[in-house]
């Protein structure tokens, strides 16, 4: 099920993502709540191509933002997925 560029730029940036535009675009950086940028967390949309990420698409974007499923990338968007429990998530993982 396809989603709006929008709603995931709002997601996102809401949850500690740093948006940033170069060339065709759009790149999300994840922030830790200290203020760092994770080398490891980051996705780009195109600035083209429609108004919605194809499901291809957010499943790459799910391993990207290291989710463990699509379900999980989904929630987040729609913010059952709260920025706490992300940050909880990537401690378990990525961040250390």
């Amino acid at each position: 099920m396809p989603v709006k560029k929008s709603d995931f730029a709002r997601a996102a940036t809401r949850k500690g993502f740093r948006e940033t535009r170069s060339g065709h675009h759009i790149y999300y950086r994840y922030e830790t709540p200290d203020g760092k940028l994770c080398p490891y967390i980051n996705t780009h949309v195109s600035h083209g191509g429609g108004k919605d990420i194809s499901d291809s698409l957010l499943s790459e974007m799910t391993h990207q933002m290291n989710f463990d499923k699509k379900a999980d990338l989904i929630a987040f968007i729609e913010c059952t997925f709260s920025k706490e429990k992300y940050f909880d998530h990537l401690k378990k993982g990525v961040i250390k």
